[in-house]
């Protein structure tokens, strides 16, 4: 009898054990997950980001523009939508680069504070070519001009900042600015061909060179004009 009862047991329990087994299996395949969202394919795709601050320029296939810029975590981004000429125009722009003499980039200025970009193009019925470059680095004719196609996506999409320089700003010798990181420069001088500006840092060591173009990008307040004493922030 107590043999009996103990086979009865080990079945009992084998039982039980299986129905819970395929009560999970049952559970865990009615309901499988949801296949993710399907993404947007991108045609261009430009990130160049430093210590200070990051931009990135995208275009997707449907015609969408996203300029997303700003300090490390406080990013803020714009949307514009092109519509199917102007999306074709810029499509065709991008295709007649050619690019099959681009390879291996040389290097120029490297620092914590020069950025480095990523740009990515995916074009239909090209493949995909994908560089990585440095902001002062010296780029061939057909990269340069893939830069200037990206810079034209973004006319008319300004992402708003707390603070920058005053509309129409012309820097001067003895000028104070503050860079996006909170350092303050001084404006020394400007190169030879004046394209560029030299500034000294008076909370650190360091001479910097901006294009005139980049001014805005880099420094977001004009602190008036001085000699060699640090303004309060």
């Amino acid at each position: 009898m107590k043999r009996a009862a103990l086979v009865l047991a080990t079945a009992c329990l084998f039982v039980a054990s299986g129905l819970r087994a395929g009560r999970v299996f049952a559970q865990a395949g009615s309901a499988p997950p949801e296949a993710p969202a399907p993404r947007v394919p991108q045609l261009l795709r430009l990130d160049c980001a430093s210590t200070i601050g990051r931009r990135e320029v995208t275009l997707f296939e449907r015609g969408t523009v996203r300029l997303v810029e700003g300090a490390p975590g406080k990013e803020l981004s714009a949307l514009r939508e092109l519509g199917p000429d102007e999306l074709d125009a810029f499509v065709r722009r991008l295709a007649l680069v050619d690019l099959s003499e681009v390879r291996r980039l040389s290097k120029g200025v490297e620092g914590e504070w020069v950025e480095r970009c990523k740009l990515e193009l995916a074009l239909p019925g090209k493949p995909p070519r994908s560089f990585d470059f440095g902001r002062y680095d010296t780029l061939p004719l057909a990269l340069a001009q893939l830069l200037r196609i990206a810079d034209d996506l973004t006319t008319d999409l300004v992402v708003r900042v707390a603070a920058e320089l005053p509309p129409g700003y012309r820097p001067q010798r003895g000028d104070l600015l503050r860079r996006a990181d909170g350092f303050v420069y001084r404006v020394a001088g400007f190169t030879v061909d004046n394209k560029a500006v030299e500034l000294t840092g008076l909370d650190q060591p360091i001479t910097l060179y901006v294009l005139r173009e980049e001014l805005r990008r880099e420094f977001v307040e004009y602190l008036g004009r001085g000699s060699g004493r640090l303004p309060p922030r």
